[in-house]
């Protein structure tokens, strides 16, 4: 199992190219059709989609543990920020940013 600061990291990796983010669903393939998680097929993915993708298919409660964290980077539930119009993709990864330089901090010595 990954730590909160690897699942952070393997986000930021996620979202490091662009149109690797999506809206309204939580991953969809190269045409924009809305697929699984951990389909092979998944290419793009909103908040909750990564952070699931990036724990890891074993970890079913990952996402539940990051709730609270990413509401207070936003203020908000984290998939209403996802998707409200005019978001995104360098929001989302500034805010996973954020969050990373949080768990970096507490981690240092």
């Amino acid at each position: 199992m990954f730590t909160e600061l690897e699942i952070i990291e393997r986000c930021l990796l996620l979202y490091s190219k662009p149109g690797r983010w999506t809206q309204k669903t939580c991953a969809r393939d190269r045409r924009g059709k809305p697929v699984p998680v951990f389909s092979p097929e998944a290419r793009s993915f909103d908040i909750e989609g990564a952070i699931r993708r990036a724990a890891g298919e074993d970890d079913r409660g990952a996402y539940a543990r990051f709730v609270p964290l990413i509401k207070g980077q936003i203020s908000k539930q984290p998939f209403d920020w996802n998707d409200q119009n005019g978001r995104n993709q360098m929001e989302v990864v500034r805010m996973f940013q954020d969050l990373a330089d949080e768990f970096r901090f507490k981690e240092a010595p």
